[in-house]
């Protein structure tokens, strides 16, 4: 499945994903293949295997295993947001 990271929680190992059916789904870093923490940041596509578990709290039920980045996307620096020139590929 492909989404988009929505937002990470650098100092907790944590984050979402938007998924293409609009759903989000929780992420730890321990769930990276082929990519680095610091690569993760708002506006980066994924590749990811869908999984439901029982999480600490609700948002969590839903989450993303065996995430390794897109082919064609800007990894982040440091998990900060991506700039809309990169976002859009300009």
């Amino acid at each position: 499945m492909q989404g988009t990271i929505d937002r990470v929680v650098p100092d907790e190992g944590f984050g979402f994903i938007i998924g293409p059916n609009g759903e989000e789904y929780f992420f730890h870093r321990s769930a990276l293949k082929a990519a680095k923490w610091e690569e993760m940041g708002p506006g980066v596509t994924v590749f990811f295997q869908p999984e439901q578990g029982v999480g600490d709290r609700a948002d969590e039920d839903l989450r993303a295993v065996d995430i390794y980045l897109t082919p064609d996307t800007i990894p982040a620096v440091d998990n900060q947001p991506l700039v809309d020139g990169k976002l859009t590929g300009i």
